[in-house]
């Protein structure tokens, strides 16, 4: 079942391309962090094509785009969850509360 989405969008500033820009440093750093496992997913799934060869189960472009969209959004929750450390370890090295050497 598809349910709504009933939340207001975020009124934050957007770039060219539409997408909005995170409003703080916890924002970006969990963006970053779904932007480097998604690409970490994407390049363990190159190596499992290339051995997988034109006869796999996903050689068909179709299932190649459906999981694409299936990395994306587990990558996005798996940044959610904020188990790997990248996002805190970015927030503690680029937040103003940290002290100088």
């Amino acid at each position: 079942m598809i349910k709504s989405v009933s939340a207001p969008l975020s009124a934050g500033a957007a770039d060219f391309s539409g997408r909005v820009q995170p409003n703080s440093l916890e924002e970006a750093a969990g963006q970053f962090e779904a932007m480097f496992l998604r690409q970490m997913l994407q390049e363990m799934r190159k190596s499992v094509d290339a051995l997988a060869g034109d006869n796999g189960l996903f050689s068909s472009r179709e299932a190649r785009t459906l999981r694409d969209f299936y990395d994306d959004a587990l990558a996005n929750e798996l940044a959610s969850q904020r188990t790997t450390g990248i996002a805190a370890l970015l927030i503690q090295q680029l937040s103003d509360n940290t002290m100088t050497r």
